[in-house]
């Protein structure tokens, strides 16, 4: 790779991503939820999404918030409503 096309990559490639994790519990007072958060590339979203008390739905492999907010959303709405 060229200097030009090195700079070019280092540019594009993502410094974050999302997980879309569902967070629910056997306890009948704490409603289950959906939520998205965001993570730097070198972290690990299972176990992210394991220490926010939850499961790991997806993983967005790019900074982009309106993406993940839609996956989040759509999720949802088929699971808990």
């Amino acid at each position: 790779m060229n200097d030009r096309m090195n700079y070019h990559h280092e540019q594009h490639s993502p410094s974050h991503q999302w997980i879309v994790v569902l967070v629910a519990f056997d306890d009948p007072e704490v409603e289950p939820r959906v939520i998205k958060e965001r993570l730097e590339m070198h972290e690990d979203p299972k176990l992210a999404a394991f220490i926010r008390g939850g499961e790991l739905i997806d993983v967005i492999e790019s900074d982009n918030e309106e993406l993940a907010e839609l996956e989040r959303a759509v999720f949802e709405k088929k699971c808990l409503r």
